[in-house]
């Protein structure tokens, strides 16, 4: 058995196409802006990617640049400023973050309406009630891509190998809401494989190149691989082996072209659903 690859820029295209009509129809497109500091080589990747999938679904989008060694308070001072600026919807903070600069408190001065990473206290603290109203961005993604393979999660097994504010904690969370029985578990965790194994559904964001080989994998399971690490010879590789771990799951997601598209559109969609709610 070869395992089904999850197309994620194929259901990040369709999605951005639905997205993009209802933005056509809006008196005003909604209006993103990314606080970026420091000059990280991985992050101006994604701040492309971002970029380009506004332009593509008709979002408007501002990058303020700062250097290396900026003030945490002058940052606190931007995104107070964007806060009180009614034509900005959605405010982004681009990680990592130089060093000696929080991120728990940068994200906590961002209005909870323009967060569209889902990352505020406020935002997360309301999924514990099932309030999914802003979503991070790639829990959200990851649940788009099972919806969109026909993955059921009512009653199902589901390992989490991750308990990241990111992604596995609000993962946990977005599952129970739809019923899944969740194990969260890390890189910590003693007999990872045992918990692993018995999973219907595995979600690996563990941030560890091919930690989950074959033998960590429940014959048939759905396998949804989070990673993104280079390594030294340069290639690019998950926290599942692939090529290895794909003969024995029924669906399995590929590093690159899986769960990035669908984050991407996720934020997108935030992006959009802050417009709304502050434009009512």
């Amino acid at each position: 058995m070869i395992g089904k690859k999850i197309d994620g820029r194929k259901i990040a295209s369709a999605g951005e196409k639905r997205l993009k009509k209802k933005i056509v129809d809006m008196e005003r497109p909604p209006s993103l802006h990314t606080i970026f500091a420091g000059e990280d080589e991985g992050s101006k990747v994604y701040l492309g990617v971002k970029e380009r999938g506004c332009k593509r679904v008709g979002i408007e989008s501002k990058t303020h640049r700062f250097e290396e060694d900026v003030p945490q308070q002058e940052l606190i001072e931007k995104i107070e400023g964007l806060n009180g600026d009614d034509s900005v919807d959605g405010i982004l903070v681009q990680m990592p973050l130089p060093r000696g600069i929080e991120a728990d408190v940068l994200i906590s001065h961002i209005d909870p309406v323009k967060d569209v990473e889902g990352l505020h206290p406020s935002n997360l603290g309301v999924l514990l009630w099932g309030d999914e109203r802003r979503p991070p961005c790639t829990p959200k993604g990851i649940i788009t891509m099972l919806e969109a393979e026909g993955v059921k999660l009512k009653g199902k097994e589901v390992c989490v190998v991750s308990h990241s504010t990111i992604v596995g904690k609000p993962m946990a969370l977005m599952l129970l809401n739809r019923d899944a029985t969740v194990h969260v578990v890390h890189v910590h965790t003693t007999e990872l494989a045992y918990h692993t194994r018995k999973s219907d559904i595995l979600i690996v964001a563990a941030g560890v190149p091919r930690l989950i080989g074959p033998d960590e994998v429940r014959g048939g399971a759905v396998v949804i691989d989070v990673g993104m690490n280079r390594l030294e010879s340069g290639e690019l590789v998950g926290d599942v082996d692939y090529e290895e771990v794909k003969k024995v799951a029924s669906k399995i997601t590929p590093v690159p072209g899986g769960v990035g598209p669908t984050t991407v559109l996720s934020l997108l969609e935030n992006t959009y659903d802050a417009a709304v709610s502050r434009r009512k």
